[in-house]
């Protein structure tokens, strides 16, 4: 676009076959662009499947016959639903209506109630896309959900990233690989909203003690699960070595760097 400037997204939607899945988690990062991040994704695919010019380099855009949506929170007044009812009765309608040839975005899932029932709710439902071998990516705020990675090799965690600096929040748009666990960053933004300070302050000293544990727990779980996904990687990238058209000197340059990387435990 002509006169006016854009941030580069490193938008990544690989074309898989139709038994594979992969699942995106978008952690954390309020107020860091994540829902505009998840439509976007959706308008690309559109523009793609009508075959319009997307705004990428590169890109591989596999076919969707559907894509779901599960976005904002709201009643519904017409149907006597609340906020929490609503959310249920659309990620109900995707779970009964959806193929593996799917795109699923969803937004926020479970925050319409208890912090315990909520994540219950995402981590079944995360668990029950991956059993339908569809391609969804999902966006929260529960850290915990990060933990999928444990369990499921071909899932994947990214975030926005955001600079933080003297309790100063830059946000920078930008896509990265992996987590990222700030402390205290929804009380950084509620700070910067204008909550009183002694306020911020009671809550930090709060959601420390809280939390200490549970973090803890969290990177005992990694490390404990990072062989088998190593094994998984390795795995993806024999095959896709297998039924490569490239000559002998190639595949064995690509064993050697397969090689190295797992000996360097960069997979």
């Amino acid at each position: 676009m002509m006169g006016c400037d854009a941030m580069p997204s490193p938008f990544i939607y690989p074309s898989r076959s139709p038994n594979a899945e992969l699942k995106d988690p978008i952690a954390k990062s309020l107020q860091s662009g994540k829902s505009t991040y998840l439509q976007q994704i959706c308008l690309i695919i559109i523009l793609a499947q009508i075959g319009c010019y997307v705004p990428a380099n590169f890109s591989t855009i596999r076919v969707v016959d559907r894509i779901f949506t599960r976005m904002g929170t709201m009643d519904n007044l017409e149907s006597n639903s609340s906020t929490f009812m609503t959310e249920m009765k659309e990620t109900a309608f995707i779970m009964q209506n959806v193929s593996q040839r799917s795109l699923i975005v969803m937004d926020e899932l479970g925050r319409a109630t208890s912090s315990s029932d909520g994540f219950a709710i995402a981590w079944s439902c995360c668990e029950h896309l991956l059993s339908l071998k569809a391609y969804t990516i999902f966006a929260t705020h529960m850290e915990n959900l990060s933990e999928l990675t444990t369990i499921y090799p071909n899932v994947k965690v990214v975030h926005f990233y955001v600079d933080i600096r003297n309790s100063r929040l830059d946000f920078k748009f930008q896509l990265t690989d992996g987590q990222r666990h700030v402390a205290h960053y929804g009380l950084l933004l509620a700070e910067v909203a204008g909550l009183p300070s002694s306020v911020v302050e009671t809550a930090k000293s709060i959601t420390a003690r809280i939390t200490a544990k549970e973090v803890q727990r969290m990177e005992v779980n990694c490390t404990q699960y990072t062989q088998p996904q190593m094994a998984y990687h390795v795995a993806q990238r024999l095959l896709c070595l297998k039924y490569s058209s490239q000559d002998e000197d190639s595949v064995r340059q690509a064993l050697q760097s397969l090689k190295e990387s797992y000996i360097d435990r960069r997979l």
